[in-house]
């Protein structure tokens, strides 16, 4: 459920960047077929983007493995009072109810507004006016298109303004900007609860309306065009899934028409997705790290993966000790950098004894907890020469970390079958001469001569 919710804030976020970009960049410009790519691009982007996973690289280094104790310590629980994990319900399962909730409620009104289109379009009369096809209704004052028919009242058959009423639908309609509402509306759905979304949406419903108008005005006389738009805008219709000539923004319409147009610098402001992308792309995209192993002291990366992951199960301590020591390394960039710490990682086991999922934030519910691991490293100099850098949750530490648990095998061991594991991982680092002073026993020529006789 942490996934979910994490993932969410990303789509939040990146969501909030793009309106931003759009806000203070290309709000104001008459690019509406640009701005209409971006803003549907970049609702889909903010989906997409913390799906995606950037492969990193990184060189790993020969280490010693230590271990504090014999393997899993006592059971934790991160309340005040031991909880399991059947009947524990967290801030994260309510804030995941809580927004399904309102997942169902906005696809309903969407479900609703999709009906009530339905049903004034069955109750409308076919005919043509000036070569296209149109839908008249019963109701008085009514103009919008609905996927790419058009809908008017009936009492506007005979009206002066007829032409350009028609000719503001005929664009929603021949560029099919029903599927941009529908979009809008179906992504809005999914992050509800994020205001920015909400302006997202209203800006891809502004901006087919500022397209259709300009194509009118071009035509017709721009005055007469919005007196049309305001003796209809009392009769607005209040479904999602209309783009209607009478829509509530005319405000924002009149003073898009009566601005001019300067497009001047609108090439050069396009430029700016360009890093704008790419921030997000680094920001919220997942990271997966590709290790490679050096040659020992020539500190070469090779092309072969250290990782190991055996399909043989683990069925004891002992073993995931063997698999710790075998595949854990000490990361090149992080040993260069003299970088050590400590880091946490909780493993939730299925109860077939499978790794689901590794995660660096601790989850509200009762975990156990494994023995610390120690991973020394070896650098080059003497150890009065050894500058280090405690840092707590390193990226770098923390990959190699999630690298090893993640390639744990199967484990048929009873007491984490269905469990959250925590792994603590100590990195520190000690001279090559540290590890070179091998204690020699004082012991002269005529003891040894002693000993063996």
């Amino acid at each position: 459920m942490e996934a979910i919710l994490y993932y969410l804030l990303k789509v939040s976020i990146g969501t909030a960047v793009f309106y931003a970009t759009y806000f203070f960049l290309f709000r104001k410009n008459k690019g509406f077929v640009f701005n209409r790519c971006y803003l549907a691009g970049s609702f889909i982007a903010a989906f997409i983007i913390p799906l995606l996973t950037l492969q990193t690289y990184s060189s790993l280094s020969p280490a010693t493995i230590f271990f504090s104790g014999n393997g899993v310590s006592h059971t934790w629980t991160s309340g005040l009072k031991a909880k399991t994990m059947e009947s524990d319900i967290g801030m994260a399962d309510i804030l995941l109810y809580g927004y399904l909730i309102g997942l169902v409620i906005c696809l309903a009104r969407l479900i609703y507004g999709y009906i009530a289109a339905a049903r004034i379009r069955k109750n409308c009369k076919e005919t043509d006016i000036a070569g296209m096809k149109v839908w008249v209704a019963e109701q008085k004052d009514m103009a919008f298109t609905f996927i790419d028919q058009i809908i008017i009242g009936k009492n506007l058959l005979g009206n002066a303004s007829l032409e350009m009423v028609l000719h503001h639908e005929a664009v929603h309609s021949r560029e099919r900007h029903f599927y941009d509402i529908i979009l809008a509306e179906l992504l809005l759905a999914l992050q509800w609860f994020n205001p920015f979304a909400r302006f997202h949406a209203q800006a891809i419903r502004n901006n087919l309306e500022f397209r259709a108008d300009d194509r009118v005005i071009q035509v017709s006389d721009k005055q007469a065009y919005q007196w049309t738009m305001l003796s209809m805008a009392l009769n607005t219709i209040d479904s999602p899934l209309f783009t209607a000539i009478n829509s509530s923004n005319l405000k924002k319409r009149m003073i898009m028409m009566n601005s001019p147009n300067k497009n001047r610098f609108a090439g050069l402001s396009r430029l700016a997705i360009l890093p704008v992308f790419a921030l997000l792309l680094v920001s919220l995209s997942g990271k997966e790290t590709v290790v490679m192993s050096d040659s020992g002291s020539g500190m070469e990366p090779s092309s072969q993966q250290v990782q190991e992951n055996p399909s043989d199960p683990i069925d004891s301590i002992e073993g995931i000790n063997k698999h710790l020591s075998k595949n854990l390394k000490y990361p090149a960039d992080a040993r260069s950098a003299g970088l050590i710490g400590t880091v946490r990682l909780y493993a939730r086991v299925s109860a077939d004894g499978m790794i689901q999922e590794v995660l660096d934030v601790k989850p509200d519910e009762e975990y156990v907890a494994y023995d610390e691991v120690v991973i020394i490293g070896y650098m080059g100099e003497h150890s009065e020469n050894l500058k280090k850098t405690k840092s707590y949750r390193h990226q770098i530490l923390l990959a190699e970390g999630k690298r090893v648990v993640e390639s744990l095998p199967k484990l048929e061991i009873s007491d984490l079958q269905g469990k959250l594991v925590q792994f603590n991982f100590k990195f520190d680092l000690r001279s090559t001469y540290d590890r070179s002073k091998i204690w020699v026993p004082d012991i002269d020529q005529e003891a040894i001569n002693l000993i063996s006789k």
